[in-house]
C-alpha cells in the first residue's frame, strides 16, 4: 500500500513540475515582447515632447517667413512619421495666410493655437508592432502674433 501512495505522489509531482514548466516557458517567451513595446512607448512619449516644442518653433519659423499661419506639417524624425495638425479658432488657415475671420472671437480668449499631434513608429512592421501616439497642445501666443488685418 506505501509503494502505491510513493506512486501516486511521485506522479503528482511530476505533473507538478511539467505544469510549472511549461507555464514558465509560455510566460518567458512573452517578457521581450512587453520590454520591447515598453521601449517604443517611452520613445513615442519622448518624441512627442519634441513635437511639441517643435510645433513651436515651426509657428515661429513661419512669422520669421512672413507667412501668417501653418495647416499641417509632415516629416520624418528620429525614424518616426510626425503629423502636426494646426487649428485656428478665430480664422481659418489658408495658404499660409488667414481667412474667413470669426468676428465674434475675443483675441483674450479664443486667440490660442491649438496643435494636433500624431505620431507614428514602426510603419513598416507588422501590425501589431505599430505605435501610433497623438497628443493635442494648446499654445498660448503673444499678442503680436495675431496681426490681423480685417
Amino acid at each position: 500500500m506505501k509503494k502505491a501512495y510513493v506512486l501516486i505522489w511521485t506522479i503528482f509531482l511530476i505533473l507538478l513540475i511539467s505544469l510549472w514548466m511549461s507555464l514558465t516557458l509560455n510566460i518567458s517567451s512573452y517578457t521581450p515582447k512587453i520590454i520591447q513595446d515598453s521601449y517604443y512607448y517611452l520613445r513615442a512619449q519622448i518624441l512627442s515632447h519634441n513635437a511639441t516644442q517643435f510645433s513651436k518653433y515651426f509657428l515661429y519659423q513661419a512669422k520669421q517667413e512672413n507667412k501668417e499661419c501653418l495647416d499641417n506639417i509632415y516629416f520624418n524624425y528620429a525614424k518616426a512619421l510626425i503629423k502636426i495638425k494646426y487649428f485656428y479658432p478665430i480664422a481659418q488657415c489658408v495658404n499660409f495666410k488667414f481667412s474667413n475671420f470669426n468676428p465674434d472671437a475675443n483675441l483674450n480668449k479664443d486667440g490660442v493655437i491649438i496643435a494636433h499631434i500624431s505620431i507614428a513608429l514602426n510603419r513598416d512592421k507588422n501590425v501589431n508592432d505599430e505605435i501610433l501616439l497623438t497628443k493635442s497642445i494648446i499654445i498660448y501666443p503673444k499678442e503680436n502674433f495675431w496681426n490681423l488685418k480685417n
